[in-house]
């Protein structure tokens, strides 16, 4: 099958769509990629990731250095986007599917699409009106929007079986869970060189500000910190001030969990009055039990029963006091941080191992042909 997989990031570093684009070319599935290139070096670090598939897929990137993030503060960049994705797919009429990612990534394609009588399977990492900052008055014609593209897709897919509540005004045709775990056949035991480790989106509402803000007082603890955002010029001074904090800059997915993989623990913290966050699956949390570490989260968040319930780690209020007692409690106690790490593991392989997901992906596309 030929697919065309849009969605508007830089393709390399977003761990969910590497995965997903991944399966399909072990498939056997052609797949032209449409991202958005924030970096200036999104096309060539992409290439790289999937150079293996060299023959199977090519690359498409709209190119404009933004940090993460693109709503209605950023419109007219959002709108050059969506027009840019629909002069694309017209030019190229080949698909069989068009895999549209997020709202931001359907809007441009899935009318031209349902008009051709190409499937559309839509992929919602995260749903719009409660991941983007929306004027009042315009949340319900945003919503409308994202409903009918829900209505119209051949397939939707969610990440965790809570985010069927925020879809609940939707009537999908066909409804998949595709947990975002990572692809980690097994444990390696690698020299640790962190205490503690983060590696995503260095943006507001997951503690990280407050938790850079209190690093001084607690600066025994060796971090190492990845990816891009408004506190990345935070994180990049408390590297230069302090030789136990480490600032590693935008990784790809292979690289963060060859980090993650060096430290003794991993935080997967959300600020919970956030309805998106109260449903939440992050990446963090997901690459903890495949890679057998215990994981701090935030309590009346989507995954602090299943922390609590698996004893795979330590659930916290929103607070950064209480993120340096739970590391510290976790750092001076090896026994319970490694039955953490087990249990952990013996979950992942139980329920949320990449292969399970990968299959559902798979058997997916095989329905709606």
């Amino acid at each position: 099958m030929d697919v065309l997989f849009v969605r508007a990031s830089s393709i390399y570093d977003d761990s969910r769509a590497t995965k997903e684009i991944l399966a399909l070319l072990e498939k056997g599935h052609n797949v032209h990629v449409v991202g958005w290139d924030r970096n200036g070096d999104s096309k060539n670090r992409t290439e790289q990731v999937f150079s293996k598939y060299s023959e199977q897929i090519v690359f498409d990137f709209f190119s404009f250095q933004l940090e993460q993030g693109i709503g209605l503060r950023n419109i007219d960049k959002l709108l050059e986007w969506i027009r840019w994705t629909n002069k694309v797919v017209k030019k190229n009429r080949h698909y069989d599917v068009v895999h549209a990612c997020n709202l931001d990534g359907a809007l441009g394609v899935w009318k031209y699409a349902r008009k051709n009588g190409i499937k559309i399977i839509y992929d919602i990492y995260d749903y719009y009106i409660d991941s983007h900052k929306i004027p009042k008055g315009l949340e319900n014609l945003v919503e409308r929007l994202e409903i009918n593209i829900i209505n119209a897709a051949d397939a939707t897919i969610i990440c965790t079986e809570e985010r069927r509540e925020q879809i609940a005004k939707a009537v999908p045709r066909k409804l998949e869970v595709i947990h975002n775990s990572p692809n980690v056949a097994a444990v390696d035991q690698k020299e640790i060189l962190y205490d503690y480790t983060y590696c995503g989106s260095l943006y507001g509402q997951r503690l990280l500000q407050e938790i850079f803000d209190a690093y001084s007082e607690n600066n025994h603890i060796r971090f190492g910190i990845a990816g891009s955002g408004e506190f990345a010029d935070m994180a990049r001074d408390l590297d230069n001030k302090f030789e136990s904090f480490s600032y590693l800059g935008p990784l790809s997915y292979d690289e963060v969990l060859d980090i993650e993989s060096k430290s003794k623990v991993i935080s997967a913290i959300y600020e919970p009055s956030i309805r998106n966050h109260r449903l939440c699956a992050p990446n963090k949390f997901y690459e903890a039990l495949a890679l057998a570490k215990p994981v701090i989260v935030c309590r009346n968040t989507g995954i602090d029963k299943i922390v609590e319930k698996n004893r795979i780690g330590i659930v916290i209020d929103y607070d950064p006091h209480q993120f340096y007692e739970a590391l510290n409690y976790l750092l001076s106690n090896q026994d319970a941080c490694f039955e953490m790490g087990l249990n952990a593991r013996h979950l992942y392989e139980q329920k949320y191992k990449w292969d399970i997901m990968k299959e559902r992906l798979v058997k997916l596309y095989d329905e709606i042909r």
